[in-house]
């Protein structure tokens, strides 16, 4: 068993023993380019949820007290949204608009360091959330870094984000799902065909019903049998 790190991967870390050896092991784990694109195009999504979470989320009224004229009451909540709005604006120019893709990488991986930070012993924990740390052109502890690139919103957002392997058969599943909704649009259009020609036929609707389930059906006295070739297979 490997007790040195060179074991491991982000969705299979390894457990180091101190702070030191915990931040050098992540600062060079590889991160797949996929993980790394994830990020990237869910970036403004992920920013608005970080800053969400820093503010408490939206701004609501705080209540009434007895005693407040409605002009008084007005007055406070505007002060108090004012407030309020002022702390999304610090966090709007703190976690820039746009992600920096030369930043990125380092940035998911100062992230996990972070969030696996409970594998490391108390004291080395204390020791890691104090460490400096600078990525891209922004120097921090772990924690700043990781709120700095608006990466508590990606984990809130996409929950398997860095914990589970991507499916290398994903474009493939979605294009055999888009393959079986035409086919069943297919199908579907054809059996309205086939019921319309029965119908013209004098099939009741009884009849329809029945040889739609595969049932053998007798056609009407007079007249004749629906054309086959619009029955669904």
């Amino acid at each position: 068993m490997s007790t040195d790190g060179a074991d491991g991967s982000i969705y299979f870390p390894a457990r180091l023993h101190s702070a030191e050896e915990h931040l050098q092991w992540w600062s060079s784990v590889p991160v797949p380019d996929e993980v790394l694109q994830s990020v990237m195009d869910d970036y403004a999504e992920s920013r608005t949820a970080t800053i969400g979470a820093m503010v408490g989320g939206k701004w609501q009224a705080p209540p009434r007290r007895l005693g407040w004229s409605q002009a008084e009451y007005e007055a406070r909540a505007r002060e108090d949204a004012d407030r309020h709005n002022e702390v999304v604006r610090r966090w709007q120019q703190q976690i820039p608009k746009e992600l920096d893709r030369f930043a990125v990488r380092d940035a998911v991986r100062t992230h996990l360091a972070w969030t696996y930070r409970y594998t490391l012993p108390n004291d080395e924990q204390q020791q890691l959330e104090t460490t400096q740390v600078t990525v891209g052109d922004y120097t921090g502890t772990p924690a700043e870094i990781s709120t700095r690139y608006a990466m508590p919103g990606f984990a809130a957002r996409h929950p398997e984000g860095f914990t589970r392997l991507p499916d290398d058969n994903t474009d493939l599943k979605r294009q055999l799902e888009q393959l079986r909704r035409e086919v069943s649009s297919v199908a579907t259009t054809t059996q309205k065909m086939y019921a319309g020609d029965m119908a013209d036929h004098g099939y009741s609707s009884e009849q329809i019903d029945a040889e739609l389930r595969g049932e053998d059906v007798k056609h009407p006295v007079g007249g004749r049998k629906a054309l086959r070739s619009f029955k669904k297979d």
